[in-house]
């Protein structure tokens, strides 16, 4: 029996440990984000003079006004945001929002759909069928987890009322990609100037194909280092360039930094998203010279 009380004590130490990290991620978030920089990209952040990109958004997190945040990168709130500035046309049909994936009715839901959280990223599940979707998949899916934002350094999620919504699942139509393209717009101080562009996307986002343009549909050649995965044959401009740029204009007014999301079927935009904190300010991909160029559109 001397192996089992090892057993157990080791578990009780490692709850304990977790529960310690939880608890200094939780209530030191800032601190947690200077240890993330330095583990990502092997240095410290200057919060005093913050110049890339990267550590401009870490600023905005804790030096900014983001009494909105919370509100704006909830994907069901922000729809009323989207309404109130007149782009309700925009938005995808919404069937239900529930509270727990234990109340999601299959049999009030269409034959295909797609559900999302509202307070995370990238956490999606696509139902082309629903009659090939049980509920264990729900549940597995949206079960518990982890409060959203913690683990990234990102405490304006933690103070999103966690939900679940059901929209049209929508199809892809351009033929130039295998998944919907998603069109996303970097806007500073109300601007877009920069548009991140991903395709080809697995059913989890992990593994895509990506570009960046700049305002006029230029590809940013420096953008990405010249050896990789991320460089393709370039998309076409999409036919509602011009009124997505518009709208950004709209909904980004008055926010230092914004990212805000588009999908485009039949010609017409869809909104997608609203978000603060890209890859929760430890982006990765991009060359350290355009994310010095990112980071010098943020005035502070």
């Amino acid at each position: 029996m001397f192996w089992l009380g090892g057993f157990l004590g080791a578990i009780f130490l490692y709850l304990a440990i977790q529960k310690i990290q939880f608890n200094y991620r939780l209530r030191r978030p800032q601190d947690y984000t200077a240890k993330l920089f330095y583990r990502r990209f092997h240095r410290r952040i200057d919060w005093d003079k913050p110049r890339d990109f990267n550590e401009k958004i870490h600023w905005l997190k804790f030096y900014s006004d983001t009494s909105r945040w919370p509100e704006l990168a909830d994907k069901y709130r922000a729809r009323q945001y989207v309404r109130s500035k007149g782009l309700g046309h925009t938005l995808n049909k919404l069937y239900a929002v529930y509270a727990a994936p234990q109340e999601i009715d299959l049999s009030a839901l269409p034959r295909s759909f797609v559900l999302k959280a509202n307070n995370g990223s990238g956490d999606i599940l696509l139902v082309p069928d629903k009659t090939k979707l049980t509920r264990g998949k729900i549940l597995r899916h949206f079960g518990r987890r982890r409060p959203f934002g913690v683990d990234t350094a990102e405490p304006h999620y933690l103070k999103i009322p966690p939900k679940i919504i059901a929209e049209k699942l929508l199809r892809e139509d351009s033929g130039q990609s295998a998944s919907l393209i998603d069109y996303k717009f970097f806007c500073f101080h109300g601007e877009p100037k920069y548009v991140y562009v991903c395709w080809d996307r697995d059913e989890r986002k992990v593994d895509h194909r990506r570009e960046t343009y700049d305002s006029r549909w230029r590809l940013v050649k420096n953008a990405y280092p010249s050896t990789g995965r991320y460089h393709s044959r370039g998309l076409p401009r999409p036919k509602s360039f011009a009124q997505m740029k518009k709208m950004c204009r709209t909904l980004a007014k008055g926010f230092p930094f914004v990212r805000v999301d588009w999908y485009e079927v039949g010609g017409r935009p869809i909104f997608g998203e609203m978000t603060f904190t890209p890859a929760a300010g430890f982006i990765d991909y991009y060359t350290p010279d355009f994310l010095r160029t990112l980071g010098r559109q943020i005035k502070i």
